[in-house]
């Protein structure tokens, strides 16, 4: 009997440890370093990560927001200093009907860069106004803009490089 009772135990702490991991967040995948807010990060089908990292940022005119772009040791950071964000960085809410999405875009010289969180997220870059590169966020991996971006991020409207 005593065999009987510590081998359900045994079940029932496996049940509870494999619930536990189960249900446990995921490791977020972030170029983000610490000490820095994520506001949107996610893996490409690529295998390279996007992150829009942030720190001090509580309005336009304060701290960074940075893009980068990359894995391992080749990761392309735009802007390299940390300046502030607000002319450089464009936040437009391009939700329609149910869908709901954020685009962050910035221009590093002939090109365009387009963070969507329009769900799988993506991004997208245009040079000359025509589409280069386009890659999506592994879906299992979406995740949304944080809501800090609304704070430190000028808003505008949509433009036509929001449709793609």
């Amino acid at each position: 009997m005593q065999t009987r009772k510590i081998f359900l135990l045994i079940q029932v702490a496996i049940l509870k440890f494999a619930y536990a991991n189960e249900l446990a967040p995921q490791e977020e995948i972030t170029l983000c370093n610490e000490g820095e807010d994520v506001y949107f990060s996610c893996p490409l089908d690529n295998g390279k990560v996007i992150s829009v990292c942030a720190k001090n940022n509580l309005n336009p005119k304060q701290g960074y927001v940075k893009y980068k772009y990359g894995a391992g040791r080749d990761i392309f950071v735009y802007p390299k200093n940390g300046i502030p964000p607000n002319k450089i960085l464009k936040l437009s809410d391009v939700s329609e009907g149910s869908i709901r999405g954020l685009h962050l875009k910035f221009e590093n010289g002939p090109y365009t860069y387009v963070v969507s969180s329009v769900w799988p997220g993506q991004l997208y870059v245009l040079k000359n106004k025509k589409i280069v590169f386009d890659k999506q966020c592994q879906a299992s991996k979406y995740k949304s803009f944080s809501n800090k971006i609304f704070d430190g991020v000028n808003q505008a409207p949509p433009s036509e490089v929001d449709v793609h």
